[in-house]
């Protein structure tokens, strides 16, 4: 016996259990049965065919939207990292014309302050020339007075 006899015969002793009605298999209602099989297994495949189609569909439609969020986080990354190179640039900027005020600053204090050390040198330096002279003149006077005397 075939699996379609088999299902014909469960179907005919199901009738009877539930009905109390003897069918056979070449009974009109049985033939109804097997059309409303064959428009079960075609409906099944039709619904399963579209789906297939609507499974491909979607996993398309997921596949561009996934590209497209991928496309737009990149162009948010970007311009993420533009602005902050950007910001980083300009900080930097600023950081190195303070460091720079500052140098400048220093150095000119330390300018200054050689510069006065260098004139106080300066005036040390003729100091001890115009000493050095009165010494050589008071030295010449004692010479003189010596060599007299």
């Amino acid at each position: 016996m075939s699996t379609t006899d088999e299902k014909i015969d469960k179907v005919i002793q199901q009738i009877a259990s539930v009905h109390g009605v003897a069918v056979s298999k070449d009974d009109p209602i049985m033939i109804l049965h097997t059309m409303n099989e064959r428009l079960i297994s075609d409906s099944k495949a039709a619904q399963q065919e579209l789906l297939d189609n609507f499974r491909s569909q979607l996993e398309v439609t997921v596949s561009e939207l996934s590209m497209a969020a991928k496309n737009h986080s990149d162009r948010v990354l970007n311009s993420t990292i533009q602005t902050s190179k950007t910001e980083i640039s300009r900080v930097m900027e600023e950081q190195s014309n303070i460091i720079i005020e500052r140098w400048k600053a220093d150095l000119h204090a330390e300018f200054n302050e050689a510069c006065k050390t260098m004139t106080t040198s300066r005036q040390t330096a003729i100091l001890n020339i115009i000493a050095s002279f009165i010494t050589l003149i008071a030295a010449g006077i004692v010479l003189t007075i010596y060599l007299k005397m």
